[in-house]
């Protein structure tokens, strides 16, 4: 179904979001952000800050979460929220290069799938969960609300990973692990525990570095 839709927000992830878009027949209008982004008004139209949505409320337009994450989700996660409350309406996002099982996989609202994931059979991915660019989940995993599997990340079978948590790069969890609200798993970590809610672990094997102030 091919759509009008707004990206909300500037960085460099609005930029990957449009181009999926983009390949999935969704025309772009452009984003909204505080102020004009040089490096991605180059390529998308800046339609102003969020006043612009107020009035796209009333035409027939769909928006697209343009926040990325580089650790803790909450700025992505408080955009939408935000914007859902106030009665917008979110565009599901798969792009045609991504593999998305057709056996029992459910999807909720606002899902964004980039090129080259992979998500397999009896998959769960729950609201404003974004798997990045060729991240893998692998079958009977569960994905909560408003968490980010990064580029490259692997998510082995039967994982439960919770709200809010952050897969960084390149990571691995192995199967059966259980990841608690709001952590992060750094940047090529191998998980092989599970992780505890609000604490950021790094390493191979991942280990806790530190706990998170909510």
């Amino acid at each position: 179904m091919e759509r009008n839709v707004i990206i909300v927000g500037g960085g460099g992830h609005a930029l990957s979001i449009a181009a999926a878009a983009r390949a999935h027949g969704e025309t772009v209008l452009g984003f909204v952000a505080p102020a004009a982004d040089p490096k991605t008004s180059r390529r998308l139209d800046w339609l102003g800050d969020d006043d612009v949505l107020t009035q796209a409320a009333t035409r027939d337009v769909w928006l697209l979460n343009g926040i990325g994450s580089a650790g803790p989700v909450a700025r992505r996660r408080r955009v939408y929220l935000a914007l859902r409350q106030q009665g917008q309406r979110f565009a599901p996002l798969r792009h045609p290069a991504a593999c998305v099982c057709s056996l029992d996989v459910q999807m909720g609202d606002a899902v964004q799938v980039l090129a080259r994931a992979t998500i397999n059979a009896g998959a769960r991915i729950a609201d404003n969960v974004l798997i990045n660019t060729a991240a893998t989940v692998e079958h009977g995993c569960a994905i909560g609300d408003h968490s980010h599997v990064a580029t490259g990340a692997v998510v082995c079978g039967d994982c439960e990973i919770g709200g809010s948590v952050h897969v960084g790069a390149g990571a691995t969890l192995i199967q059966g692990i259980r990841v608690g609200d709001g952590a992060v798993i750094a940047a090529g970590a191998v998980v092989t525990r599970d992780v505890e809610p609000l604490t950021l672990v790094a390493g191979v094997p991942a280990r806790l570095v530190r706990r998170i102030d909510e």
